[in-house]
């Protein structure tokens, strides 16, 4: 799907153009991938209900004009309920050959 893999979380990973994340009035809806044939986008993934999101996620992500998208085999990264923990287990995902990301274009606001 184009999203390439990660050894290490230092540097920021490679624009995948014809993705992108749909905020909508400050929540998150959707992450959208290109459509076959070149149509039009859509859902990858989608949000039952809008999700809220942290002013300085939002931020962030206005700013950039991109969100950051890690993926990796379920279980290797887990639940974690801190950012420092998420970090971890991020950077022992990358550092085993088992994280894959991409940054996607922001859609909305």
């Amino acid at each position: 799907q184009g999203f390439l893999p990660v050894t290490e979380l230092s540097t920021t990973p490679t624009v995948l153009h014809g993705w992108s994340v749909l905020l909508a009035m400050g929540q998150l809806h959707a992450v959208l991938q290109p459509g076959t044939n070149g149509g039009r986008p859509v859902a990858w993934w989608q949000a039952h209900q809008p999700l809220q999101v942290t002013e300085g996620w939002r931020t962030a992500a206005n700013k950039h004009q991109q969100v950051l998208m890690f993926a990796a085999p379920v279980g290797s990264i887990g639940r974690q309920p801190r950012e420092d923990l998420l970090r971890d287990a991020l950077d022992k995902a990358a550092a085993g050959g088992q994280l894959v990301a991409a940054a996607l274009p922001l859609a909305g606001t």
